[in-house]
């Protein structure tokens, strides 16, 4: 064959070839796109749905517009109904702020017999929750922390004890945890004492007696000493989900979820737990603040050391803004009857917990 028949041919089929539509090439990308947005949206949907959400926070409460870059404050409650409350209380409050450009986390610990005064009819912080005029009980909670204390709350996570359970149980062998007492259950009917751990030291507990050790009211030095107790539990939840690593930690979020209300989009939670995965555990640190312990009209309550909070919040709790001047907190109306004295402030990180742990 001649070399101009070959080069008739090449030229033939060169010819031949079909020329791209722009059109149907449109189409094509458009489709996948909507196919990709589809599963996109239900994803986003079915991962939105395992939690409750919550109502948004006015604008005026959160961090200022020119640091809210750099820092991220977030309310931690923990909600209970005991047998014989006809309301919820907000028993555990941790207040938290992510110093994102420092790489800090910093946990203020609040004693649920902090007196605050109005709205709650005890006067104790506890009873925010149910006290106050907003519909949704956690709205109180952040007004009344952005009101007395100035604290900025950008987001909030609200947990049913149940969560408790639920996420020790969904630990295979259970939560290794350090316990710094014993624990005795005291039946308020009956009075009868069982014993739930007899020493001091590291066990493994399943989600039961993970509850009945945060939430044990025996303790000698009852409120305060059940802080101290929730932070070695802390410590021991952050190391077990930091040894496991983000991947895993999210397998069990259908475990706490059912019992999980928040502002945040699930994305948003997510984001915010893999910066906290490479904060080293020395830069988390808990804060228990002082207190004095008094008996006013007939009620235990914890009254705040001003000059000491001020101290605390302006230190810790907001970096990069204005400090605050003075507290707005409602004066004891009562005569106080007894007075037990001021408990020191108390500042550790998950380091010192663990180390002091053995």
């Amino acid at each position: 064959m001649s070399e101009k028949n070959n080069t008739y041919k090449a030229q033939s089929r060169k010819r031949k070839k079909k020329k791209s539509n722009p059109k149907k090439v449109l189409l094509g990308c458009l489709i996948a796109i909507f196919a990709v947005g589809i599963i996109i949206f239900a994803v986003d949907n079915m991962i939105g749905n395992m939690f409750n959400k919550g109502e948004k926070i006015p604008e005026d409460i959160r961090t200022a517009e020119e640091v809210k870059d750099d820092v991220v404050n977030i309310l931690v409650c923990g909600l209970d109904q005991e047998e014989g409350r006809s309301t919820y209380m907000s028993d555990v409050i941790v207040y938290i702020t992510m110093d994102v450009k420092e790489k800090t986390i910093k946990a203020l610990q609040i004693p649920r017999d902090t007196f605050v005064g109005s709205p709650s009819k005890s006067g104790k912080i506890n009873g925010v929750y149910s006290g106050g005029k907003e519909k949704d009980g956690i709205m109180n909670v952040i007004k009344t922390l952005n009101e007395r204390f100035g604290l900025s709350v950008d987001h909030y996570v609200t947990l049913d004890m149940e969560a408790f359970i639920s996420v020790v149980d969904g630990i295979e062998g259970g939560l290794q945890m350090y316990v710094p007492y014993p624990v005795i259950n005291k039946d308020k009917k009956t009075g009868k004492e069982e014993t739930i751990i007899k020493e001091a030291g590291w066990y493994y507990v399943n989600g039961q007696t993970a509850e009945a050790i945060v939430r044990n009211r025996n303790y000698g030095g009852s409120d305060l000493q059940r802080l101290e107790v929730q932070s070695y539990f802390y410590a021991s939840v952050i190391k077990y989900f930091k040894d496991i690593g983000l991947s895993d930690t999210i397998k069990l979020m259908p475990r706490f979820t059912p019992y999980l209300t928040t502002d945040m989009h699930w994305s948003r939670m997510a984001s915010l737990a893999a910066t906290a995965m490479n904060i080293s555990y020395e830069n988390m640190v808990i804060i228990k603040p002082g207190v004095r312990g008094v008996i006013a009209g007939g009620i235990n309550v914890l009254e705040i050391p001003e000059d000491e909070w001020l101290e605390i919040i302006n230190k810790h709790f907001r970096p990069y803004q204005k400090p605050v001047e003075k507290l707005n907190i409602d004066p004891l109306k009562d005569n106080i009857t007894q007075d037990y004295g001021e408990t020191p402030i108390s500042v550790t990180n998950i380091g010192e917990l663990l180390g002091k742990a053995g």
